[in-house]
């Protein structure tokens, strides 16, 4: 059976910058990996610094799936996705969250907070730990984005969010008055998903990185995670905003 990359004759990974779109094949851009994981670890820090709580775009894409059946056969829906450890560090990272649990459990919850920032940022501080061909969540509601996957096992993912540069140079020197500086960031992921029971290492994984903050006030605690998410990217969307008026 051909493949999605061979039907667009574009080689693994290799990048179409054509105007009817830049697109990868199966695997997630290193400069969109690396925005998914700083974007975490800056969430993260700012909430150890006491700063305010924001909006986490980077770890809530809209999720659309597909039935054919209904008169408005696209279901949206906004899910909690991350980045997957390859393969050789999945069971190690699992170790590593779930005795940072055990150890939260033993004192007052928010005593245990930085620990517990340091074990996720032990993770996404290195990309080297992950596998840019995969991404995972888990399901909570069993609502009709999970009805969808059962019949049709494809999904796409929008990101839309802001990377933050450092502080530009005074404008004495040229720059923009030593302000951090930003760039809009969105993309779309297509995949094909692995529904994902309690017995697999990936909803392992998933679940403990889940309940490292199950009880701090971003997260809504939830009783039960019936099944989890392995999201396999076929395609990568690069849609972030442009101005038209720059020189081609």
């Amino acid at each position: 059976m051909e493949s999605l990359q061979e039907k667009m004759g574009i080689p693994h990974g290799e990048v179409n910058s054509s105007p009817a779109g830049r697109v990868t094949l199966n695997e997630i851009p290193t400069h969109f990996l690396e925005w998914l994981a700083s974007s975490r670890i800056r969430f993260l820090n700012d909430l150890k610094d006491g700063k305010p709580l924001r909006y986490f775009s980077a770890h809530l894409p809209v999720m659309s799936t597909w039935n054919s059946d209904s008169p408005f056969p696209v279901n949206m829906t906004v899910k909690g996705i991350g980045l997957i450890p390859k393969a050789e560090y999945l069971d190690d990272y699992s170790d590593i969250f779930e005795g940072v649990i055990a150890e939260s459990r033993t004192k007052p919850w928010q005593e245990s907070f930085n620990g517990r920032i340091d074990a996720m940022n032990r993770l996404y501080g290195d990309m080297q730990n992950f596998d840019p061909t995969m991404l995972g969540g888990l399901e909570i509601f069993e609502g009709k984005a999970f009805e969808n996957l059962r019949g049709n096992p494809y999904a796409s993912l929008l990101y839309v969010g802001m990377a933050y540069n450092p502080p530009s140079p005074p404008l004495e020197k040229g720059g923009k008055g030593g302000f951090e500086t930003v760039q809009y960031t969105s993309f779309q992921v297509n995949g094909k998903v692995e529904i994902l029971g309690k017995d697999s290492p990936y909803y392992r994984f998933l679940l403990a990185a889940r309940k490292l903050f199950e009880f701090d006030r971003f997260h809504l605690y939830q009783p039960d995670y019936p099944f989890g998410y392995l999201i396999r990217v076929l395609e990568v969307k690069d849609k972030s905003p442009w101005s038209r008026s720059r020189k081609t």
